[in-house]
């Protein structure tokens, strides 16, 4: 007897063979079946008791194309082969992924399919043909059309070609008007290969329910509380710690709003907070919130220390780094001064510090260049890690190299054995201060670059690549664009290292500290000796020229030899350190009443003495101060002849609580006055 007739015809040639061996598998024995391909070569007239069609798309053009006559056709439903469906279990749960196929209906038919079989753990994005770009879709699921996948979507997940469903089969039998029995033989075919795919979800669900188990056993072991929150805002993770802190069971609040259950203050912290840890109290207990965002799973993980857990680590990890020498020994209240130019100094470099670009300082020899790049790490997300400091123009180019990027076993004659690292691996994750970085050559300004660039160094001797995570903060007391026309220092490097920048004022432009500078050197030496004003006059006067390491020299040279512990002219070093008056009289000697003239010079007196103990003048402390003088002046009187100095520059007023500051032009002339 003569076997029954089906003609398959698919869109391409893959799909024919892949649909021609699903149907040979499964009715072979009982049905002949016949393939053809519309991009291959197809007879123009079809005359055929039964057309079987692969997608609505493929029949649409093939009536189109072809001269059709037949007694019946119907197009075919399809799904997911289960050979190839353990590749979507794997995907991430509300990751999202775009589908990929050559016809937008079947795309979303396919989703649909999916999400039929239970694959509702994914978020798929149908493919438009056409459109290039897909905001936070790194992954793409294809079946067997990987060449149309978008070229920028690094990972692609070929599911191959869809076969027919069980009611296209149960069609085919039924038109094939075959025996009972052969078609229930035919029926445990295609169910042998449900069973397998079923097999496939309950294996993939049990590893599921067993890696979360672990999971769990995992976060409850830890001694810190541990939660997890997805980006509809629900626990996903809270371990036993946070169960026994908030006295929740996670088994009732996991895929619940964390806004239901949690104090109003932590949720918004965790949720949209800008710092990476925060200070709370919960039931009486202090904690410490510390919050990490995870980008691709768009999820945020909080972790819970108690504040003497976290103070312990905190403490280790400094005495360990200590050990090493490896951290910063300066802060910002080390910087002594009360000068507007300083004080806006320290205002610019705590801002700096927040951020994670290089940091370009400039200033003259002395001024103190490595205090503000130590600071600035104290006060950056990076304190906790090390901090390095390495004067460039102390060293050697090949020297300088070495210790930079460090070098392997043999690497050059004298070279340690072993190797060793260089001082961008021993920082990472930390600070690099590059101190008068103006004098490094052009070779190691080319490694340098490439450092920073990409993030990575190799070895001296060596050819493996090394990531690194450190900021730079570089210095300098040259002027590098003179050095770059001279071509001794590439522009390149010098726009990727004066990213943010700020200049230190030299001491001549900021005398008014020198009282406080010369206060704190002596305290330093724990020695109860006084200073003659004709000595502090003098230092007044000098310039200054290497700064505040010159001044402390000179203070140490004269705490060294003064007698009766009182330093007086005759302990001034005699080795060229000369005053340099300006004589500044300013207009102020040109007021015509004696009196009014005596008036503003005790003001700046006043000011200067409140400046020099660490405090801003305010208009009500001169008027209360001048009470016990010969010049009472009230709080308008003080005012006006306020007004008048910030006029000539002698002083700056601050508002509100800032109070009102003597300038250096107003300490010169204060000096100048009194030596005349």
């Amino acid at each position: 007897m003569r076997k029954p007739c089906i003609t398959l015809i698919a869109g391409g040639s893959t799909t024919k063979r892949v649909l021609h061996g699903q149907l040979q598998q499964l009715l072979g024995d009982y049905i002949d079946v016949i393939s053809y391909a519309m991009d291959e070569e197809i007879p123009s007239y079809l005359r055929e008791p039964l057309l079987l069609f692969s997608s609505e798309v493929v029949k649409q053009e093939a009536f189109e194309k072809l001269e059709i006559q037949c007694e019946h056709f119907f197009v075919g439903k399809r799904m997911i082969h289960h050979e190839y469906i353990d590749q979507l279990l794997k995907i991430p749960e509300n990751k999202k992924v775009l589908l990929v196929n050559d016809n937008y209906s079947e795309t979303t038919e396919f989703i649909e399919s999916l999400y039929q079989l239970g694959i509702n753990h994914i978020q798929f994005v149908p493919f438009h043909i056409g459109q290039l770009f897909y905001e936070d879709i790194d992954t793409a699921v294809t079946p067997g059309e990987p060449h149309l996948c978008p070229p920028f979507i690094p990972n692609i997940i070929d599911v191959h070609v869809r076969l027919f469903d069980m009611t296209t089969i149960l069609k085919l039998v039924d038109y094939c008007h075959l025996h009972t029995d052969i078609s229930s033989r035919i029926s445990e075919r295609y169910i042998r290969n449900i069973v397998e795919l079923h097999k496939k979800l309950l294996s993939a669900d049990r590893k599921t329910k067993l890696l979360n188990d672990h999971l769990q056993k995992v976060v409850d072991s830890v001694d810190d509380g541990v939660l997890a929150v997805n980006s509809q805002q629900e626990l996903t993770v809270f371990n036993h710690h946070l169960e026994a802190l908030f006295q929740l069971s996670s088994q009732n609040i996991l895929h619940k709003p964390i806004g239901t259950l949690l104090p109003a203050e932590i949720v918004d912290f965790i949720l949209q907070g800008n710092e990476n840890s925060k200070f709370f109290t919960v039931k009486g207990i202090e904690i410490v919130i510390f919050r990490s965002q995870m980008s691709i799973e768009n999820t945020i993980v909080a972790t819970f220390k108690s504040v003497n857990q976290a103070f312990e680590i905190e403490k280790a990890a400094q005495r360990q780094l200590k050990k090493k020498g490896l951290y910063a020994k300066y802060d910002l209240q080390d910087i002594i001064g009360h000068d507007p130019k300083i004080l806006l100094c320290k205002t610019i470099a705590k801002k700096l510090a927040k951020s994670e670009h290089p940091v370009f300082i400039q200033g003259e020899t002395g001024t103190g260049k490595e205090l503000f790049a130590n600071a600035i790490h104290l006060h950056s997300p990076r304190k906790s890690g090390p901090f390095l400091a390495v004067n460039c123009s102390a060293l050697t180019e090949s020297l300088l190299e070495s210790e930079l990027f460090g070098y392997e076993d043999g690497a050059f004659t004298g070279a340690k054995k072993g190797g060793k690292k260089g001082l961008f691996e021993l920082a990472d994750n930390g600070t690099l201060f590059l101190d008068e970085i103006g004098d490094i050559s052009l070779n190691v300004q080319a490694h340098l670059l490439r450092v920073l660039q990409e993030n990575e160094i190799r070895r001296i001797g060596g050819d493996k690549i090394i990531p690194i995570n450190v900021r730079i903060i570089a210095a300098t007391n040259k002027n590098l664009q003179d050095k770059i026309q001279a071509g001794t220092f590439r522009s390149d490097l010098y726009y990727r290292l004066n990213v943010l920048t700020f200049s230190i004022p030299p001491l001549k432009e900021r005398k008014s500290d020198i009282p406080l500078l010369v206060d704190s050197f002596i305290k330093k030496h724990r020695l109860d000796i006084k200073i003659e004003n004709q000595v502090m006059n003098f230092l007044l006067q000098h310039e200054w020229p290497g700064n505040i390491r010159e001044l402390k020299s000179v203070v140490d040279y004269m705490l060294t030899v003064c007698e009766n512990h009182l330093i007086t002219e005759n302990d001034i070093p005699s080795n060229g350190l000369t005053p340099s008056i300006t004589q500044e009289r300013s207009s102020l000697i040109l007021v015509e009443s004696k009196l009014e003239q005596d008036e503003y010079l005790f003001i700046l007196n006043a000011i200067k003495a409140c400046n020099d103990s660490g405090k801003a003048a305010s208009r009500e402390w001169i008027s209360s101060y001048s009470k016990e003088s010969k010049y009472y002046l009230s709080p308008q009187q003080v005012r006006k002849r306020l007004n008048f100095l910030e006029s000539q520059d002698l002083i700056i007023k601050g508002k509100g609580r800032a109070g009102t500051k003597i300038t250096s032009k107003g300490v010169n002339f204060l000096s100048s006055y009194i030596n005349q």
